[in-house]
């Protein structure tokens, strides 16, 4: 394992902040020194078996060695698309482990693995604008699907089938446009005008077709149709329509009986000669894959072809980022899944939408100086949302939501513990009274939730872990909810606004609100669980905690 001073540039590019994680890959924002360009490095692990001779690729055991060039040969696929509602790929290389040694001390160790640039999707995942059970206004819902069957029929068009369409994987840019991304379950299926059936059985239960429930081949246009379906429903009601397309699905199986019309959400759906994307959506859900539309015959359909005040059909793009995002945001604001805007980001809405623009100007220049590009409004606006730029912004994630509180641990873990009692014992609660409580310190040692064992924080570096608190439970539908409560020591970044006023006052001394907050940072991270019915879950959770606990989202 080699150790080296800085990290090697990938096509120029260096890692700077960590976004994301998840079962598979890591995600770092990443700038180009060069050209200050901006852009993620996403990075896939390869294990190494421990104790061999060589480290990185070369030491690789079979299996590992063939899952490599399986995912250099998705990652040269995906290299060769460049439409606008797919997610860019630049380029990338397999790497040896190595350990960079920091000039202010401290070592980070980067794993073997595949290191890929992506484009920069900085305006975070559509799952996080989906409001549970209420979902996104009308406007929003026909935008996002005209962008999603626009990225899918350019797949299409090139033999590449998805097969694991889901807001999750679809982020959103600067200005608020759908890309389509995570191409680790996308297959070649035509090649030279010839083409295939699959036979791999893959994809997210709520979102796969009932055709890869059977043992034979299936084809591949009519899965990623269907999936787009079952988005668009997610889009329309803030749901999934049912947890796997089987027999075994109450409301699957109530779906083929017709029964699930009269219930909600369907019924405010009306009926196929009444409403155009009702018929759409049936007609994307049609059981048989032969009786589908194509994508093509998607884009014929009335609803797809109606007018959006929020789309410009001339390119397909956002035509009013401001718009978008005040409206994604007011949703989840007015059903409580985010805090109140802060009074930049309501200055800036209304000088974005009165009739004199006068005050943009001066926004634009604040905008400027907080290092935020007046040009990405959507991207810019978003974070100007909030004091913390956590949520709902770059370090979004469809597995983790999360808040910052200035609380000491052992009164955080007692907040914690009654607003989950409570919550599994309450009549209405949207998950059976079943949970299975445990707390566990970062070493895995188990301890009774009433005695956490964790009590002081002043001498834990940043990042460190002080608290597990895991939760397994079951959901609406009776299909697992595990999930986990990771509290860490963290800072609550300085006010900008705040920080500005005191440089102005007297020479960069902090006023109220402008100095950093020590703390601890509070994440719920899904184990095992519908996205939406975590979301639900954590918000109980939330409205539970005593005032003063959360200090920002």
């Amino acid at each position: 394992m080699a150790t080296i001073a800085s990290f090697p540039p990938l096509l120029g590019f260096v890692p700077r902040e960590h976004l994301a994680s998840g079962g598979q890959s890591a995600v770092y924002r990443a700038l180009n020194p060069s050209t200050d360009q901006l852009a993620a490095i996403k990075v896939v692990p390869l294990r190494v078996p421990p104790g061999a001779a060589a480290g990185g690729t070369a030491a690789m055991d079979p299996a590992t060695a063939a899952k490599a060039k399986q995912l250099v040969r998705e990652m040269r696929i995906h290299e060769t698309l460049h439409h606008r509602n797919i997610l860019r790929l630049f380029g990338g290389e397999t790497r040896d482990e190595c350990i960079v040694r920091a000039t202010g001390g401290g070592e980070t160790t980067w794993p073997s693995g595949l290191y890929m640039v992506l484009d920069l999707a900085d305006g975070g995942d559509l799952f996080d604008k989906i409001t549970p059970d209420v979902g996104v206004d009308s406007d929003i819902a026909h935008l996002y699907f005209r962008q999603l069957i626009s990225g899918l029929k350019y797949l299409n068009q090139h033999g590449i089938c998805h097969r694991d369409v889901k807001p999750e994987n679809c982020l959103l840019d600067g200005h608020g446009n759908l890309k389509v991304s995570d191409f680790g379950l996308a297959t070649v299926f035509k090649y030279k005008g010839q083409e295939r059936l699959l036979k791999d059985r893959c994809g997210s239960p709520p979102y796969a077709a009932p055709e890869l429930a059977r043992p034979q081949p299936y084809a591949a246009e009519p899965i990623d149709v269907w999936s787009a379906g079952v988005l668009l429903f997610a889009l329309l009601f803030g749901n999934t329509p049912w947890d796997e397309p089987t027999p075994n699905s109450p409301e699957f199986a109530a779906f083929l009986s017709g029964q699930i019309f009269t219930q909600e959400p369907w019924r405010r759906l009306g009926s196929a000669s009444e409403s155009g994307v009702a018929q759409l959506l049936l007609a994307m859900l049609t059981v048989d894959p032969t009786e589908r539309p194509t994508l093509k015959g998607i884009e014929r359909m009335d609803w797809y072809c109606q007018s959006n005040p929020l789309l410009d059909l001339s390119t397909g793009l956002v035509s009013d980022p401001h718009e978008l995002l005040r409206r994604l945001l007011a949703t989840l604001h007015a059903h409580e899944y985010l805090g109140p805007p802060a009074d930049e980001f309501s200055e800036l809405m209304m000088a974005s939408q009165g009739p004199s623009q006068q005050q943009l100007p001066a926004l634009s220049q604040k905008m400027s100086q907080r290092g935020l590009d007046p040009n990405q409004s959507f991207r810019s606006s978003l974070q100007l949302y909030s004091r913390l730029s956590m949520a709902p912004t770059q370090r979004t994630n469809p597995n983790l939501t999360r808040f910052f509180t200035t609380q000491p641990l052992p009164v955080l873990l007692s907040c914690l513990t009654r607003a989950l009692t409570s919550l599994a014992l309450a009549p209405s609660s949207t998950s059976t009274p079943a949970f299975e409580l445990l707390y566990s310190s970062p070493t895995g040692t188990g301890e009774s939730p009433t005695a956490p064992t964790v009590e002081h924080v002043s001498s834990a570096a940043l990042g460190t872990l002080l608290s597990r608190v895991r939760i397994r439970t079951r959901d609406r539908r009776n299909q697992k909810l595990w999930l986990a409560i990771l509290v860490s020591k963290s800072v609550l970044p300085p006010d900008p606004a705040a920080q500005s006023q005191g440089q102005g006052q007297g020479g960069g001394m902090d006023v109220d609100g402008g100095a950093e907050q020590e703390g601890l940072d509070v994440v719920c991270w899904k184990r095992e669980a519908d996205p939406l019915e975590m979301k639900r879950l954590w918000r109980g959770v939330v409205e539970r905690l005593p005032e003063g606990v959360i200090v920002a989202t």
